[in-house]
């Protein structure tokens, strides 16, 4: 009897799939830095030269060439662009005089509690006439806050080498007259929340900018008769 030898195995072959076409990203170049700009970076005496031009652009002169504005132009580079809509940098001979931003919320508790005891102006009639009856800090929840009726005012406090202000205007009739208004000059007073640091000599500087551009006015007007 002749013995049958087994058969021997068949190699199964593993079907290749190739990988899919790789579609090709088009180039660009792009100018979105690898950081976020603080504003807490930001300091008074600041030279122009130094300050971040992706985030900031030259806004214009006024009174002489002396006295330059700086506006936010990117907001998406701002760390702090949840809660803050646009920053005025005022410089005065290249350096930075006054700071002043515009919050998109009220954040008086906050700054309160940062910067202590602060005095507060009232120039309205209604608020005036409020605090005839009220006190202009009411307690809840067993801490004391500004009285939540008080609808515009500001907020002070000196510094040895700088003042800071706040400014809040929360009544609703004000604020749809304020927002019909073209902006006035450079600050925008369609604004309802600003935070204002400056040097202490920022007002003398400025007077002195303007009494220079009115004489500066006058030699004109005479060399032109």
């Amino acid at each position: 009897m002749s013995s049958c030898s087994r058969p021997e195995p068949v190699e199964e072959k593993e079907e290749y799939i190739p990988p899919p076409p790789v579609e090709r990203v088009a180039d660009f170049d792009s100018d979105m830095p690898t950081y976020k700009f603080q504003f807490g970076s930001l300091a008074l005496n600041l030279n122009v030269k130094d300050i971040d031009h992706h985030v900031f652009k030259h806004f214009g002169e006024f009174y002489t060439k002396d006295f330059n504005i700086y506006r936010l132009d990117r907001v998406d580079y701002l760390a702090e662009s949840y809660f803050i809509d646009d920053i005025n940098l005022y410089f005065i001979d290249s350096l930075l005089v006054k700071i002043q931003a515009y919050l998109k919320e009220d954040r008086t508790d906050e700054f309160l509690r940062k910067y202590g005891r602060a005095t507060i102006s009232i120039d309205d009639y209604h608020n005036k006439t409020l605090l005839k009856s009220e006190k202009v800090l009411s307690k809840k929840n067993g801490k004391y806050q500004i009285n939540e009726k008080l609808d515009a005012y500001t907020l002070k406090w000196i510094r040895k080498d700088l003042d800071i202000a706040y400014q809040v205007s929360k009544k609703a009739d004000q604020g749809e007259i304020l927002q019909a208004q073209e902006m006035k000059g450079f600050d925008d007073k369609r604004q309802r929340f600003k935070l204002t640091f400056q040097t202490k000599d920022y007002d003398l500087q400025l007077d002195w900018i303007k009494w220079e551009a009115t004489q500066e006015s006058k030699k004109k007007n005479r060399a032109s008769r």
